[in-house]
């Protein structure tokens, strides 16, 4: 048994009463379910809207983990418009802001078609959400609402590491026959590969590097966190989690990720920087395999 449980497992710890886990509130809340606006997303947001205006490619490159899928999420307000688009086709709720961002994720299998099918029907989605809307909203008007065709003018295209050429070709023709700007979302090295595809270089405006978080903003995620799942939380543990983190996005979601399953079993507890140390020690790293390697 961990470390972190065998502590609280002989505690008298019950369930909190008002501060539950976010689990227990709904099988699709989870922790980082309320974004923290950070310098980095500050940056993304100025360069998307560059895209918007001027209707140019902007290149965002980062190191795996740093929370661009999450930033492009935030801005895209995908929590609110993703589940809306289903395979099965477009649901139509009562009330819904008008769509103006797309946010594409490809499948790992994605062929060159497929994208470009994708892209189409992603896009078509939002624009019937958004007809849908803006009939609803001159329903209720006094004076007609107009809403412009093609309302989305935004497409942010996640993992672009994983495309083909010819796939990443297809983006570029969507671009050049649409009206859109569009963002590509990759690690670090996709730069020097995008820059070696003259055409679509050529519509590249922005290069942009989304940077990993400060301690600031780190510091300041983690107290979010813990208060959102009613845990106190020692200032030790703030200091490891930021040391042990380094910036990374996707570590910090899964340090949460154990601090919710503890307050699952257990009830509130004090978060310690042993426990936060516990949560590292769990994850798939090169330090924790070697680790784990010594062991067996």
């Amino acid at each position: 048994m961990p470390k972190s449980e065998r502590r609280l497992e002989g505690s008298n710890a019950s369930p909190p009463i008002e501060q539950r886990s976010m689990r227990e509130l709904s099988p699709l809340e989870i922790p980082f379910s309320s974004f923290v606006h950070t310098k980095e997303y500050s940056r993304f947001v100025q360069v998307c809207e560059a895209s918007r205006r001027y209707r140019y490619m902007v290149v965002c490159v980062g190191d795996r983990g740093v929370g661009k899928t999450w930033a492009a999420r935030e801005y895209a307000q995908w929590d609110i418009f993703g589940p809306l688009l289903s395979a099965r086709g477009v649901a139509f709720p009562a009330e819904c802001p008008i769509p103006r961002t797309a946010l594409y994720a490809p499948r790992a299998t994605a062929t060159p078609k497929g994208v470009e099918q994708d892209v189409a029907l992603l896009l078509w989605g939002l624009q019937m959400i958004a007809d849908h809307g803006s009939a609803v909203a001159q329903e209720m008007a006094a004076t007609p609402v107009v809403i412009r065709p093609d309302v989305v003018d935004v497409l942010i295209v996640d993992e672009v590491d994983g495309l083909s050429h010819a796939s990443l070709e297809v983006l570029r023709d969507v671009f050049d026959r649409s009206r859109l700007g569009m963002v590509l979302l990759g690690r670090s090295g996709s730069a020097e590969r995008l820059q070696k595809m003259a055409a679509l270089a050529s519509r590249v405006g922005v290069l942009h590097g989304f940077g990993a978080l400060g301690k600031q903003d780190t510091r300041k995620l983690l107290e979010q966190q813990v208060q959102r799942l009613g845990l106190p939380v020692h200032d030790e543990a703030v200091d490891a989690f930021v040391q042990k983190t380094q910036g990374n996005f996707q570590m910090m979601y899964l340090v949460v990720c154990h601090l919710d399953y503890l307050l699952l079993r257990h009830g509130v507890f004090m978060v310690t920087k042993e426990v936060v140390e516990e949560a590292i020690d769990r994850l798939l790293t090169q330090r924790n395999v070697q680790r784990l390697r010594g062991k067996i």
